[in-house]
């Protein structure tokens, strides 16, 4: 049992809210497992993306080369949002996970350093990371795909 309490009516229903949004993030982590959360596992994928990219010609390869940049997004909004330099950190970031070949690290936001979020106990459910990585590839494919359907499109001909 969890007792919500707030000074107003308002306040006590966004607390709810997010107390319910945490035991459904908690159950579906006991019940799918969980991966490094704000952005770290992202990150990783970025960056496996990018090696499959540079395999790829024509617009297949645009369409990888979206979504990784997608990718960044979050982190970049995070540490924006922290007052950090989001070019800066997503680079460093990047660096990290490269030379010390681990996906979980990722940016403290309150010293700026780069740091193991699993050992911080910072993580996301796995079945609501996989879901969103899938999303992703469906809009990417989308694009593509109205893309090529424009460009086949003949011209009108006048007579």
């Amino acid at each position: 049992t969890v007792i919500v309490g707030a000074a107003t009516r308002e306040a006590a229903h966004e607390r709810s809210r997010i107390a319910k949004d945490a035991a459904s993030a908690v159950q579906a982590a006991v019940r799918g497992g969980y991966l490094p959360g704000g952005g770290a596992a992202e990150m990783a994928v970025a960056h496996d993306l990018e090696r499959v990219r540079e395999t790829m010609k024509g617009m297949e390869g645009f369409g990888v080369a979206a979504v990784a940049g997608a990718l960044r997004k979050p982190l970049a909004q995070i540490v924006v949002n922290a007052g950090y330099n989001p070019l800066e950190k997503v680079e460093e970031l990047k660096a990290a996970q490269i030379a010390l070949e681990t996906d979980s690290l990722g940016i403290d936001c309150d010293t700026g350093q780069v740091t193991d979020f699993v050992e911080a106990g910072i993580v996301d459910p796995a079945d609501v990371k996989i879901h969103a990585l899938q999303a992703a590839g469906e809009v990417a494919a989308a694009v593509l795909r109205i893309h090529t359907v424009i460009k086949m499109k003949q011209p009108f001909e006048e007579e």
